[in-house]
């Protein structure tokens, strides 16, 4: 069964009722008025690329000396400016290592970028290039070292691998 609450009639019922009226406003202004912290997180992973460009494939870099000409034997070596291309795209900072891809086909060749000092090649990776994130096209000078009376044309081929990791 069913009661119901008896209000007071008159003045003092409208007064009453008034106040209850108020006081569940109150609380349900409370209840809007109050806030909510919502802590949100995520985390960029490190993304790193690094192609050669080439003119044609990229998969496929070749790097020709000329012949040595009487200049290159004085001061005994041939030296091919901006022979390879790197393009290097990183959102955090980066270096780029250059080495020989096996022992069979090593050469005395020499690599740097940008003017720095050239530094002989091996098997061991070098670092070449660093920098902070963002996009960069680098351009490496290779020079390969004359061995005395040698005069003949560029070296046999070699392979190169390049890689990238973060600093």
């Amino acid at each position: 069964m069913l009661r119901r609450f008896p209000f007071p009639k008159g003045a003092m019922g409208w007064k009453l009722s008034a106040v209850i009226l108020l006081a569940l406003a109150g609380v349900t202004a409370l209840a809007y008025d109050s806030s909510v912290n919502v802590e949100v997180r995520w985390r960029v992973l490190p993304y790193q690329s690094l192609t050669w460009v080439g003119p044609n494939d990229p998969s496929l870099v070749s790097v020709s000396f000329p012949a040595p000409a009487e200049g290159d034997r004085e001061r005994g070596y041939t030296e091919s400016e901006n022979a390879l291309r790197l393009h290097v795209t990183s959102n955090v900072p980066w270096k780029v290592q250059l080495r020989f891809a096996d022992s069979a086909g090593v050469s005395a060749l020499e690599a740097r970028q940008g003017g720095d000092e050239y530094v002989a090649l091996s098997t061991q990776p070098h670092v070449l290039a660093a920098g902070p994130y963002g996009v960069y096209d680098l351009e490496l000078d290779l020079r390969r070292p004359l061995r005395d009376g040698e005069a003949g044309a560029g070296a046999a081929a070699v392979q190169l691998i390049a890689t990238i990791m973060p600093e």
